[in-house]
């Protein structure tokens, strides 16, 4: 089966702690090379799979980045059986005391990138292709960055609190401050944009980036920035990716519970990995796992799984409750993607909650080794839809969206609160995929848990809680770096 990063040395280091040093990019060629002298597309590819790895690694979209969207959201609480994330969980995070570790991983995976985008090896195919990915996977880090240390544009509040921009080759002593919220998404959309012109238009493999990947990324920024003209040009870019779906991706004509169980938590990796479907997807396996970290201690499936030992990330009641019975994404309560079966619930949880079962722990190749779904067609159709609101289309956004619920079986909408039915929508297709959180705060809208919350279970529209605050020790290391307000 796939496996495309190689890893050329196992000696190379990947990814660094939260603080900056000048040795936190150590992706030095195995004959030690200095960096200065990364002069051969060899080289530059070792350094694009260092990127990758970083984006990947527990620290980031392996897990945290991706699961603590959900944790922050309405849909998923963490179980009285095991404490995992309760901080996060809960908003009581400060500075000082946070669950937060990709901060300093994503920017050393942009300093990664920049490296190959401002690289002056001879242009040719492969190195255009090179550039073209870094320059993606640059636009997700800062997409992902100001997603959660920023207030989100339309909000209109604190919009000079951006994150830094780095776009030059690494700089020890370059201490930058924080953009406005209005140049980070320019940064976003100008990455995104070039190397959607560059990319490969069918990547090789899943786990790399190509065109799609970087239109779909494109459209759910632009349903996020609300600029003037962007509500079209997400729908514009959504239905390109659409048109250019292969065979077999779901689309408007999934209505097999078998066929999407199997793809998300069926035994066969085979089955489930380098599907039409996906767009991209992260790249585990025995050696890339000891690179990012992934395994028994971090990683999704290690608190969502039923079968591992420290499960405690459950989908609430009032959420289980919400899908029609036929609905193919609920399935049934022993063969579904959400259960109540074994090992055990836990019943120290008031009212129980239910496993989600996307990240399966065992598969036909081994443990934490299933590649981790990130893109998929199927949201294409959803930003789609949400632009089409956005532009004011109402009844053409009524009509897809009902098309999308019939399409998995589910329940039907009367538009009579629109926006709600979509982000009802979203949720029921993407939960556990980490976009919930981001779904409420790019409308404004607050955090309503309904159960199994004792502490900061209404989180109103615009508190600073929707806002990470920046790590304590970046602070200590960069003059420049202002806090966000509240948290001083």
């Amino acid at each position: 089966m796939k496996k495309y990063l190689i890893i050329l040395s196992s000696a190379l280091v990947f990814f660094t702690s939260n603080s900056c040093s000048n040795r936190d990019l150590e992706l030095l060629p195995p004959d030690q090379d200095s960096l200065n002298e990364i002069n051969t597309p060899t080289k530059l590819q070792q350094l694009l799979n260092g990127a990758y790895l970083s984006i990947s690694s527990a620290n980031a979209l392996g897990a945290e980045a991706t699961m603590f969207a959900d944790i922050l959201g309405d849909k998923f609480f963490v179980s009285n059986s095991n404490s995992s994330y309760t901080t996060t969980y809960t908003y009581n995070y400060s500075a000082t005391v946070n669950d937060f570790k990709f901060y300093g991983t994503l920017y050393d995976m942009i300093t990664k990138c920049n490296f190959v985008i401002q690289s002056s090896v001879p242009e040719d195919e492969e190195v255009i292709r090179m550039k073209a990915e870094a320059k993606i996977l640059r636009g997700m880090a800062y997409f992902i960055l100001v997603n959660y240390y920023s207030p989100t544009p339309s909000s209109g509040v604190n919009q000079e609190y951006g994150v830094p921009l780095v776009t030059d080759v690494y700089d020890v002593t370059i201490q930058p401050a924080r953009a406005t919220v209005a140049e980070v998404y320019d940064r976003i959309i100008q990455d995104l944009t070039e190397g959607a012109q560059n990319a490969e238009a069918t990547p090789q493999s899943k786990v790399l980036l190509g065109k799609d990947a970087a239109k779909l990324l494109l459209s759910r920024v632009y349903i996020t920035r609300r600029a003037a003209g962007d509500a079209q040009k997400a729908v514009d870019l959504a239905t390109q990716v659409i048109d250019s779906a292969p065979a077999g991706s779901f689309g408007l004509g999934t209505n097999s519970i078998s066929a999407y169980t199997s793809y998300f938590a069926g035994n066969d990796d085979g089955a489930s990995e380098e599907q039409p479907e996906t767009i991209w997807e992260l790249d585990f396996n025995q050696v890339t796992n000891r690179a990012n970290g992934i395994g028994s201690n971090v990683s999704l499936p290690v608190f969502y799984s039923r079968q591992d030992s420290r499960r405690s990330m459950l989908i609430n009641q009032s959420f289980y409750s919400s899908f029609a019975a036929t609905d193919i994404r609920r399935g049934s309560l022993t063969t579904g993607l959400i259960s109540n079966t074994g090992p055990t619930t836990p019943n120290t949880d008031s009212p129980k909650g239910y496993w989600m079962n996307k990240y399966p722990r065992l598969t036909s190749e081994g443990n934490y080794v299933r590649d981790v779904k990130i893109l998929r067609y199927s949201e294409a159709y959803l930003n789609r839809i949400e632009g089409l609101y956005l532009a004011g289309q109402n009844a053409q956004a009524l009509t897809e969206l009902n098309a999308f619920a019939a399409s998995r079986n589910g329940s039907l909408y009367t538009g009579a609160d629109l926006l709600n039915d979509i982000l009802t929508e979203r949720a029921k297709e993407l939960y556990g995929e980490g976009h919930r959180f981001f779904d409420l705060k790019r409308h404004n809208l607050p955090v309503v848990r309904p159960s199994n919350c004792t502490i900061n279970c209404t989180i109103p529209a615009g508190d600073k809680l929707f806002v990470f605050p920046i790590p304590q020790g970046a602070l200590n290391s960069n003059a420049n770096l202002k806090q966000y307000p509240g948290y001083n």
